[in-house]
């Protein structure tokens, strides 16, 4: 059941414009589909992902039992490597966040999450990066991140990248438990012959947001073949790309939303929110700002009156040039990295075959952050650093003290942010055949070490005792009030007086830094092959087991850890702990019928893993499929699984840790309380009296976050329908109606939810209001105010998603269609809708009921078209990538948002490269061809966070070479 006041008419225009991509982008769009391999040269394969082996057997992907054909149940889609190649990107996860299957991410495109900055997250579905599985050569690998299990895909050259398997459904049994949306496989290049040596380089028309890589790698026999080793080494640079680059993200073209001074309540026809150009937050300006006598006062090297012509919406104002902007922020974030992958294997007998893998990857990635904000510092009369138009106007109005506000980048500097990252796996095993059986056993080593700093924070005591100076009776200088302070070593600051000195911050200056260990120790054998052949061909059987142990180690400074360092510079206690698993799984492919009376195939698969936690016990993940093809070039699929995700060593055992976070609105203030029918009895029920105005707006609120470990495992059901269509030669169609549903999932709800949904719920006794906490604020005395909110992560009711996937491939040599047409065409369409996309916090309360499909992280359409021609040595590629409208919010009217909507966008992508016959590639390409801008909305205009979606940087040239020897 969807919520009752949600408007979906944007399905119906989603889809119009859906219509004019396919009709103006090609037609050969007769049909869509999801997934669909695509090897350069070699026959079209089905949505099913397909290579073509050296033997010539199609090894289907989606699955580790090898056959031969295209027949699979599980959708999945190939990323080649001549595809990433054409992006210009250095990071595989920027690249796969253009597939339509996955959602935003943590890339370099966005600056939420700084402890992790520099990473590369994959979201598939929108589901959540914890929920991805990404493997590499169907291995897993450490955690890139303290806080989950997620991998960091960066640490990956693409240079080194032979082709990326997207599988999204059904594949948790097979590949692992925790893929409970879907797993990435990364397959690296294994047969490299020769030495190679490659570069690239990128810049923005604009002569800005530059990208650097070179590459060296080869490889060879020896011992008459029974030998082969491989190697590369990587090396990437990526600059910074700031607001303030950009023209329609910065100045002129900041907007924000700020609530209608004219609204009378709900369903009246008039906005319940504007929006505004440029705006600034009038209590944190870059200079320090006090209010007097009901006057706003400024001061820059002199007392400025708060100018007639600026109008303020609350604390957000526009007109003049006094507040606080977004200019210290990214829109594309740092990175410097060099990686190093190295692999041998040698052939002991003619069955068995010695193997060892290796890859390193150092990174790193530095930038400043925003400075500090105080809103509301308090000065003395007496304090001897206050100017004089400061002090005689204290005078005039009788006032001991004044409240200061501020943003301190002209004071203090900004705080830096800093990740160095070293990751390494070594692996090591033995593979052979034994009669119609192929099996390997392994073992596996992974560790990852972060330092994370940010800097030029401050010791918040020490801060307070320098600012509140005094004059020495007797010696007439300028010293700390505190005597404890000035034995200390307190220096006395001024914010009057402009950036400060180094000498001036020692006192108070600090740095926060956390130290983390990732690491990961795996072993298993799998056995695979026919045991015996049934009537419509082989039995495919697979079986093993693994092992894995996963650990985490993470300290935070002494300062961070005690909490007395500035805000969000904070950090918790140790964590030590660890975590260990062992799985057996099975895999079988029935053939049932071959050319019989009923079609010419038949055959199921299933799937089943046992894993046994230290931590949650027993669990089980299956997945049953079957596939028919009634005629050649048509056949049908289904798969049923189930998933489960245990929680990650964080998600249990994390310290309470305090933070900071800025809400939109108290939906109890007065300018708010109109906006839900409920809101009114509930907020009264709080004892929160008619007319009551938040003294704390726009402040930021003590947040609560730690580990929880009364959590359960998730468990995931999923269905996928599909049909496979080859209506002539070269044209491959296909489309698969997929669902998802996660019960118990584990997630940490964002603070506006928490506050409008305690109070927007048919009563207070909802799983909402527990976590919010009135009064208590520091420095205002108001019983009313949120002073907190409890941020730990919860085993929710449910979420799901479901949606269609849909591709169509042609291939085709245009000599077929004119004798003057020479070279080959290939087409490829991929689009995903997205019909639902939910989190259900209470199963028995709708009204806790929150939709993200068809909101701008979470378009519902979502689309790629692809045109390659080829003549010789030469490759032309054409990339058009669609997303579809959508809304800031679904769940609010248009009117709350003053019908402000995210249009569609489409952006063009042209490559071009020659291979010369002496063994050197060139190639040119140039990304976002018209200059397309991130939607002009206040939620979007950045392209940055959940709206990454959208490119920020511009229309991108990027030239590389290749030479082989």
């Amino acid at each position: 059941m969807r919520y009752s006041g949600l408007n979906r008419a944007a399905i119906g225009e989603s889809g119009l414009n859906l219509k004019r991509f396919l009709v103006g982008g090609t037609a050969l769009a007769l049909c869509l589909a999801p997934s669909i391999a695509h090897a350069q040269d070699a026959p079209e394969t089905s949505a099913a992902a397909a290579d073509e082996a050296s033997d010539g057997r199609i090894v289907v992907t989606g699955s580790r039992i090898a056959r031969t054909g295209f027949d699979n149940p599980t959708p999945t889609t190939v990323v080649t490597a001549e595809q990433i190649s054409n992006t210009g990107l250095n990071d595989i996860g920027d690249v796969l966040m253009q597939s339509p299957q996955i959602s935003v991410g943590l890339g370099s495109g966005n600056d939420t999450f700084q402890r992790d900055i520099g990473a590369s997250f994959i979201n598939l579905r929108g589901l959540g990066e914890n929920r991805t599985l990404v493997l590499v050569d169907g291995r897993r690998r450490v955690s890139g991140s303290r806080d989950g299990a997620q991998v960091d895909v960066s640490a990956i050259p693409t240079s080194m990248i032979e082709s990326v398997d997207i599988i999204t459904g059904g594949a948790s049994a097979v590949y692992g438990a925790d893929a409970v949306s879907g797993v990435v496989n990364i397959r690296l290049k294994e047969d490299m012959e020769g030495l190679n040596l490659s570069g690239r380089l990128g810049l923005s028309s604009r002569g800005d947001a530059g990208t650097y890589r070179m590459s060296v790698s080869g490889g060879g026999k020896f011992d008459d073949g029974r030998g082969s080793a491989r190697f590369g080494l990587t090396y990437s640079k990526s600059d910074t790309l700031r607001y303030r680059d950009r023209s329609y993200t910065y100045g002129a073209g900041e907007l924000d939303f700020v609530t209608n001074p004219d609204n009378t309540g709900p369903n009246d026809g008039i906005p319940d929110r504007i929006v505004i150009n440029n705006p600034r937050t009038i209590n944190t300006p870059y200079e320090p700002t006090f209010v007097i006598g009901g006057q706003r006062y400024f001061y820059d090297q002199g007392l400025i009156a708060q100018p007639d012509d600026v109008t303020c919406y609350g604390t957000k104002c526009v007109g003049g040039d006094f507040g606080y902007d977004s200019r210290e922020r990214n829109l594309r974030n740092p990175r410097e990295a060099i990686s190093a992958i190295a692999g041998l294997q040698y052939e002991l007998t003619s069955g068995i075959t010695a193997f060892t893998d290796f890859e390193f990857s150092f990174a790193e990635s530095e930038t400043n952050g925003q400075g500090f904000f105080d809103s509301a510092l308090t000065l003395r009369r007496d304090n001897p650093t206050l100017p004089d138009e400061v002090t005689a106007l204290m005078d005039a109005n009788n006032l001991s003290s004044i409240k200061v506000g501020y943003e301190g980048e002209y004071i203090f500097g900004n705080r830096e942010h800093g990740n160095r990252r070293t990751t390494y796996t070594i692996a090591g095993g033995l593979r052979g055949e034994l009669g119609n059986f192929d099996w390997t056993a392994f073992a596996q080593y992974g560790r990852r070490d972060q330092r994370y700093k940010r800097g030029n924070s401050r010791i918040e005591s020490r801060f307070y005792e320098a600012v509140d100076a005094v004059r020495d009776p007797v010696s007439g200088d300028i010293v700390c009030r505190s005597a404890a302070a000035r034995d200390a070593g307190c220096t006395p600051i001024s914010v009057f007086g402009g950036m400060l000195s180094d000498e001036q911050k020692a006192y108070f200056e600090a740095t926060f830094q956390r130290d983390v260990t990732n690491e990961q120790f795996l072993a298993g054998f799998q056995v695979s092959g026919s045991p015996i052949e049934l009537p419509a061909g082989p039995l495919g059987v697979a079986l093993g087991a693994e092992y894995r142990k996963d650990s985490l180690k993470s300290v935070d400074d002494a300062l961070g850890s005690r909490g007395l360092l500035y805000r969000t510079d904070n950090g918790g206690g140790e964590v030590d702990a660890s975590s260990d698993v062992s799985e057996a799984f099975v895999e079988l492919v029935v053939p049932v019928l071959k050319d019989s009376i009923i079609g010419k195939s038949l055959q199921f698969e299933g799937a089943a893993r046992y894993s046994h936690y230290d931590t949650v016990g027993d669990t089980w993940a299956w997945k049953l499929g079957g596939e028919w093809a009634p005629i050649d070039d048509l056949s049908f699929r289904v798969t049923r699984s189930r998933s489960v995700r245990a929680p990650t060593l964080v998600e249990f055992f994390a310290p309470e840790t305090l933070g900071v976070l800025n809400i939109t609105a108290d939906p109890c203030d007065a300018a708010e309380i109109n906006l839900n029918p409920n809101r009114e009895a509930n907020c009264r029920a709080l004892g929160i009296p008619a007319g009551w105005v938040d003294p704390a707006a726009s402040l930021a609120l003590t947040t609560r976050l730690g580990g929880n470990p009364d959590l359960q495992e998730e468990t995931s059901n999923s269905w996928t329908f599909g049909v496979v269509a080859s209506p002539f030669e070269g044209l491959r169609l296909s489309a698969d109606w997929w669902t998802i549903k996660i019960d118990d999932a584990i997630q940490t709800l964002s603070g506006n939810d928490i506050v409008d949904k305690c109070v927007d719920s048919a009563s207070l006794d909802n799983p909402f209001c527990p976590l919010v906490t009135r009064g208590n604020f520091t420095g205002i005395s108001d019983p009313y105010v949120i002073s907190s909110i409890d941020l730990r992560q919860v085993n929710i009711g449910a979420l799901e998603a479901r949606g269609l996937d849909m591709a169509a491939s042609y291939r085709t040599y245009l000599d077929r269609i004119s004798a003057n047409l020479p070279g080959r065409l290939d087409v490829r369409l991929t689009a995903t809708y997205l019909d639902k996309l939910e989190e259900l916090v209470d199963v028995t309360d709708l009204d806790t009921l929150l939709i993200s499909d068809g909101e701008y992280g979470n378009p519902t359409w979502r689309g790629n078209l692809n045109l390659d021609y080829s003549l010789g040595g030469l490759r032309a590629n054409w990339t058009v990538r669609y997303l579809g409208n959508s809304k800031i919010n679904v769940q609010r009217s248009d009117e709350y948002y003053g019908g402000v909507t995210v249009d569609e966008r489409f952006y063009h992508d042209l490559s071009f490269s020659y291979d010369f016959s002496s063994g050197e590639t060139v190639q040119f390409g140039v990304n976002n061809l018209f200059d397309e801008h991130p939607p002009r909305t206040p939620s979007t205009y950045t392209g940055a966070g959940g709206a990454s979606l959208f490119d920020n940087v511009g229309t991108f040239f990027y030239l590389g070479f290749n030479k082989s020897f």
